[in-house]
């Protein structure tokens, strides 16, 4: 579609075969909705111009000052005007202009737009012909006459010749395909290293100060009366999500909605999130003064262990024996994200959380508390950690 314009107080949107001219409505969501309209496809049932009619109507409730449209659609023209908007036929083309056709005499529009959204009072549309390649003209040239040295054959000379002797040709050698007998080990079974390593995480025991400190397994699994502290190996593996984070001015990570690093606290600085694996938040300080890393859950209790059917691979700790109002699973701590959780697993003696800057409350079982840096947490009145970040947490 070639279209020329002239400058004016209306607007002129046009996109393809749509083109609508109408007064301004002074409001660029009015604007915005009509060129969705003429830009995106109708939907089934619905055309066009009737799409533009209810969007303008119901900008200017009720008829428009001025409004001209014409639609191009598949080489037809579909027309409409509104007050002192005016469509006139041109040839092939049209005319639309906010006069309300008193001013047909005036100089044709001279400034070009393929597309868009203008400034302007009229618009005179014409459909672009396709352009015809100019047929070629063929000349006829004789074909030259037939000489006698042209070869109309190949030689039986050259047909007879042989080219020198190549290489002997090599002898292949078929190497023998080694039978494949499958693996050495059975593999039916579960490892029995691993199964090893997974019992040892059963027996992860944090004991009193007042014991001597023993090795792992010099003792029997049920034995938690005391104070030797170990992680078993599958504790070294990573079990952390991934996180979007941010990086404070020392390189510590920090959720994006913080603005300021978790860690120093310092300014952190406008920046797109990127995904990291998560760190550590922080850490469980135990009355013995060890601290627990939170880069996993933590599950506290006389006989701590992971939840029936769980994955997870939280740190266990063992409370002393003589705690009988600490249950076996007394609380469980876990990572929500950049959250730390806390859930009194329905314990017998309870547990109380003390935010800082709060009163001591009770904490209802299973339900879910978000911890804040310097939060204690009091199970059965008789054992205590405190959630603890940065330096001090390490």
């Amino acid at each position: 579609m070639e279209a020329r314009y002239a400058s004016g107080d209306g607007v002129l949107l046009g996109s393809g075969a749509h083109w609508v001219l109408l007064t301004d409505p002074a409001d660029e969501q009015v604007v915005q909705e009509l060129w969705d309209v003429l830009s995106t496809t109708a939907p089934s049932g619905s055309t066009v111009a009737e799409r533009v009619l209810a969007v303008v109507e119901r900008a200017f409730a009720g008829d428009p000052p001025g409004l001209a449209l014409v639609d191009f659609t598949s080489g037809a023209s579909t027309t409409l005007s509104r007050g002192a908007g005016h469509v006139r036929l041109a040839g092939p083309g049209r005319v639309l202009s906010l006069d309300g056709g008193t001013a047909a005499d005036q100089p044709a529009p001279s400034r070009r737009l393929v597309g868009g959204v203008v400034g302007a009072a009229r618009v005179e549309l014409r459909p672009m012909s396709a352009k015809v390649a100019p047929t070629p003209h063929t000349r006829e040239v004789e074909a030259p006459a037939p000489s006698a040295a042209v070869i109309d054959g190949i030689p039986a000379a050259i047909l007879a010749a042989k080219g020198p002797d190549g290489p002997p040709p090599r002898t292949r050698i078929r190497r023998p395909v080694a039978e494949d007998t499958g693996s050495l080990t059975d593999t039916s079974e579960p490892d029995p290293l691993l199964m090893e390593r997974i019992e040892e995480g059963a027996r992860t025991t944090i004991r009193p100060s007042s014991a001597p400190h023993d090795a792992p397994g010099s003792h029997d699994v049920d034995d938690h009366d005391g104070s030797t502290t170990f992680r078993p190996a599958h504790l070294a593996q990573s079990t952390s999500p991934t996180v979007l984070a941010v990086s404070c001015p020392l390189g510590h990570l920090t959720p994006p909605v913080a603005p300021q690093c978790r860690v120093c606290h310092q300014r952190v600085a406008p920046q797109e999130p990127r995904r990291v694996d998560r760190p550590s938040l922080g850490g469980l300080r135990l009355p013995t003064g060890e601290v627990v890393p939170l880069d996993r859950g933590v599950i506290l209790g006389r006989k701590p262990a992971p939840a029936e059917g769980s994955t997870d691979w939280p740190h266990l700790v063992h409370l002393p024996a003589d705690h009988s109002f600490v249950s076996r699973r007394h609380l469980h701590v876990e990572l929500d994200g950049w959250d730390v959780v806390a859930r009194d697993l329905d314990s017998r003696g309870g547990t109380t959380i003390a935010l800082p800057g709060r009163d001591p409350q009770r904490m209802r079982p299973n339900d879910a508390y978000v911890l804040e840096p310097g939060t204690v947490l009091d199970m059965a009145q008789v054992y205590a950690v405190r959630f603890e970040t940065g330096a001090v947490a390490r």
